[in-house]
């Protein structure tokens, strides 16, 4: 997690924190008001005075020597800072120069020893490699050369913000890009900047700072720097990404390739850039169609091994004697590439990735069977069978290219997936994903009047083919409708039923027992021959396959499923709060808040249906978990599977306590009535109950002391909480919701403790949910514990209670978001490691990754809700302007 630090001005280094220095240090020399002994405020001591140098030039070869004296390293900036007025200290050295080879600052000419005033309005700092900074970058963009800068410290990261063309000039110079063709803010900066350059400095860290002008960051401002040196490469008007007109972007300007000397060497290097595999054909003439614009290139004499075309001898830029009618093209092997590595076959293994020029590995942080789908579905390999962490197929080689891949499983390949920027993972190989994936073993169903009926196809390898009628028996029909998301199977059709299919009729059988969750798990035997007019034909169930029943609301109840065309009962023998997340997710009913058994919403007449999930929870649907055999053995009675979803909205609250909003009676609003809740409550629910209202982490019960009039309703008795692993109410354990769970005297009193041995909050804050207020919205975002209502402990509200978020990531484009959905205005610091207090309740967002111009937290990437791996020491705040 970042370190806790004072708040980072906009230009991306850290104010100088100017106090009356003291004396000591290394001789009469030391740098002051920095995170490290080897950045800082150049301070000199003369005759028992301590005071800085006046300089008018400062350059890295004094700030080189006074690196060396104070054994520090070697000089990595020399900027020169402008102080508030407050912060301005008398100069005791005037005219420094040294030539940079000097061994102390003394050995250098040296100018006057006096206190007269300094005429300049800056005084010096320096900066060595033994101090915080480590790189400069920049991020989010689509080259080493384009993107958002930043400044990579010791001790966290610095966005520079509100960058002009010249002080960006100076950041792509430096690293190697070029001038800038495009800055952060386009306007001549006309009323002052904070950082200015001269643009001839040989780093950003000389360039002058003034703190009279530091103001927040704007990031809907702010747009990318773009240096000249960001050259890429694209293919244009084909039929996909790695097919088309060969375009080159070069200075700021795209342009085309000349096909004079055109060959396939030359077409691998690109199809090698873009992560296509490899040419399959080298065109010219125009093949895709005439450009527009530059001719960048021509006579191109690639070796075939260039990680980038430019690497390749040309004519030289933008010198050609062609015609847009020469245009060069490519037809590249694949969509993105990608393989695998160390596996059993060419569908299993280490998943490695091509980009600019080599092959990676992917980080295994947050990769699950979503992931492993777009990857098995890149490869031709059909279904995943399981997403592989740990560098379970061996530690790969190269770069570690992705990290905190989040795909949705319907991408068509990894290039679409949200995830950490290309090449800044945090992981070594040691962490390397895996896939396994089914092979080319997989299932379709065409020609009915749905995707969930039709005749029974096959693919193997490359090649699709039917089924024969007699081969097709009822547990594998279930599994093929299983393995299309279909429910179960319903009929098996023979006689080529929904038409005769073409092509290869497959002679080998599958011998599934019913219980697989995808065809390619499924024994095979040698089968029937036949022809078309036997094509097996299979309807499925279909998509209305679930449904919740004798709840208050389409989000929660009794799970029924239908089999052929009846709905019957789910046994909740294995039924768990993972099925039930995925289920609830299935019907667009938001997040699992629990997953009752035992007849919780009555029984229902059919027999119970015995299949039995076991999710992880981040399937998409039941049907992509394994499920236990048909025909397990006989569901108690009445044991019936539940759940409750977060679509319906609970909320909670404590009222008519008299002490504010942590003590009073507890009441649950449920269908659209608030109840109360019945004594007694364990310690463990009542620690669950407070800090999901954010009133610490411990309660008591208390007898009624209210005067206000008592809910006709009490909706719930016996809740037993878990200790570390009910995070609120809904997931605990209970009775059967019922209006008369007891009588009034049973009601619970509950007052909370802000902390261990504390006090009840006082009557100044309020109420999640009041008596005459709602609840707050979804995704609703609230500061505690800071000065005022713009600054604090960043909080959520989520399924029902408010939880807080990580600092893992949490920079100041994500607390310009925050700042932005409260109302108060700019950010001015992302702090971390609960800088403002721990939180109690739920995390629920980790890994944050705001831009900083989304309108809500809810539109930055980040790790899925509630699946954060921090505790409430790591709870991130901010503090707006």
């Amino acid at each position: 997690s970042p370190s806790t630090s004072p708040p980072l001005a906009p230009g991306g280094l850290a104010p100088l924190r100017l106090a009356c220095p003291s004396a000591g240090g290394p001789g009469n020399l030391k740098l002051a008001n920095r995170y490290s002994e080897c950045d800082g405020l150049v301070l000199v001591q003369h005759e028992g005075v301590w005071g800085h140098v006046c300089n008018q030039e400062w350059t890295l070869a004094e700030a080189s020597v006074v690196c060396r004296q104070l054994g520090c390293g070697q000089a990595v900036g020399a900027p020169k800072y402008v102080p508030l007025p407050q912060e301005r200290k008398q100069p005791v050295l005037h005219n420094v120069s040294c030539r940079g080879d000097e061994s102390s600052l003394w050995e250098c000419s040296l100018g006057a020893w006096t206190q007269t005033q300094c005429p300049h309005e800056w005084m010096v700092v320096v900066l060595c490699t033994n101090g915080t900074f480590r790189e400069i970058r920049l991020v989010k963009g689509r080259s080493p050369c384009s993107g958002l800068p930043e400044i990579r410290n010791l001790n966290g990261i610095d966005r520079l913000c509100g960058l002009h063309k010249t002080e960006a000039t100076v950041f792509c110079q430096e690293l190697g890009c070029g001038p800038a063709l495009q800055a952060s803010r386009q306007d001549a900066g006309t009323g002052g900047k904070y950082m200015t350059c001269q643009g001839t400095e040989p780093t950003i860290r000389n360039c002058r700072l003034n703190n009279n002008l530091r103001s927040g960051c704007d990031f809907q401002q702010d747009a990318e720097v773009v240096c000249s040196g960001s050259r890429r490469v694209r293919l244009a008007a084909g039929p996909g990404r790695c097919a088309g007109r060969v375009e080159v972007l070069h200075g700021g300007a795209w342009g085309t390739v000349c096909d004079d000397g055109w060959d396939l060497r030359d077409a691998h290097v690109v199809c090698g850039q873009l992560g296509c595999g490899h040419a399959l054909g080298a065109l010219g003439a125009a093949h895709f169609g005439s450009g527009s614009g530059r001719i960048w290139m021509d006579e191109l004499g690639c070796e075939g091994n260039e990680s980038a075309l430019w690497q390749c001898p040309s004519g030289g830029w933008g010198q050609h004697d062609c015609g847009h009618k020469e245009d060069a093209g490519v037809f590249c092997s694949e969509e993105g590439s990608v393989r695998v590595r160390g596996g059993e076959d060419s569908c299993s293994g280490r998943v490695e990735l091509w980009h600019e020029g080599s092959w990676g590995t992917v980080c295994d942080d947050a990769w699950d069977l979503a992931d492993a789908e777009v990857v098995c579905r890149q490869l031709g390999c059909g279904r995943a069978i399981s997403a592989l962490a740990g560098a379970a197929f061996g530690p790969g080689s190269g770069p570690v290219w992705l990290d905190e891949v989040g795909c949705r499983g319907s991408e068509a390949s990894l290039w679409g997936c949200p995830a950490e920027p290309w090449g800044r993972a945090d992981c070594g190989h040691k962490e390397d994903a895996g896939v396994r994936c089914s092979r080319h073993t997989e299932a379709r169903l065409a020609g009915g009047e749905h995707p969930c009926a039709g005749r029974l196809e096959v693919r193997r390898g490359l090649t699709w083919g039917t089924v024969c009628d007699e081969d097709l028996d009822q547990a594998t029909a279930h599994v093929v409708c299983r393995e299309l998301q279909c429910g179960m199977a319903a009929s098996t059709p023979p006689g080529a039923h929904f038409g005769q299919g073409s092509g290869s009729v497959w002679t080998e059988a599958f011998r599934c027992a019913g219980n697989e969750s995808l065809l390619f798990h499924c024994p095979r035997a040698p089968g029937h021959q036949c022809g078309h007019g036997q094509d097996a034909g299979l309807r499925c169930s279909g998509e209305s396959r679930f449904r919740l029943v004798n709840g208050s609301s389409s989000c929660e109840g009794r799970v029924e499923l239908q089999v052929q065309g009846a709905w019957a009962p789910l046994c909740a023998a294995h039924w768990d709060l993972a099925d039930a997340t995925v289920l609830c997710h299935q019907l667009n009913c938001g997040s699992a808040l629990a997953a009752p058994r035992g007849g919780h919403f009555g029984h229902g007449s059919a027999p119970l249906w015995p299949d039995r999930f076991h999710c992880v929870g981040t399937e998409p649907y039941l049907w992509n978990c394994p499920v236990s055999t048909l025909g397990a053995p006989a569901c108690a009675p009445g044991n019936s599977a539940s759940v409750v979803c977060s679509g319906l909205r609970h909320a909670l609250r404590l009222r008519d306590g008299g002490s504010g909003p942590c003590a009073g009676r507890l009441e649950v609003l449920f269908n659209g009535t608030w109840g109360g809740v019945c004594r007694p409550l364990s310690p463990a629910s009542l620690g669950v109950l407070c800090g999901q209202l954010g009133c610490g982490p411990q309660g008591q019960l208390q007898a009624a002391v209210g005067t206000g009039k008592a809910p006709g309703t009490l909706w719930v008795a016996s809740i037993q909480c878990r200790h570390r692993h009910d995070l609120s109410l809904w997931q605990c354990p209970s009775a059967p919701w019922d209006q008369r769970s007891c009588s009034s005297q049973e009601e619970a009193w509950v007052v909370c403790a802000e902390k261990a041995g504390g006090t009840p909050p006082g009557p100044g804050e309020t109420l999640n949910c009041s008596a005459t207020r709602s609840c707050p919205e979804e995704g609703s975002v609230r500061v505690n514990g800071g000065e005022d209502s713009c600054s604090g402990r960043v909080e959520l509200w989520h399924e029902g209670s408010w939880g807080t978020v990580c600092d893992d990531a949490w920079d100041l484009a994500d607390a310009e978001v925050v700042c932005r959905q409260l109302g108060c205005g700019r950010a001015i610091s992302a702090l971390a490691g609960a800088a403002f207090g721990p939180g109690s309740g739920p995390v629920w967002l980790d890994e944050v990754g705001c831009r900083g111009s989304e309108a809500s937290l809810w539109g930055c990437p980040a790790e899925p809700w509630g699946r954060a791996d921090c505790g409430h020491k790591e709870d991130a705040g901010v503090r707006c302007s």
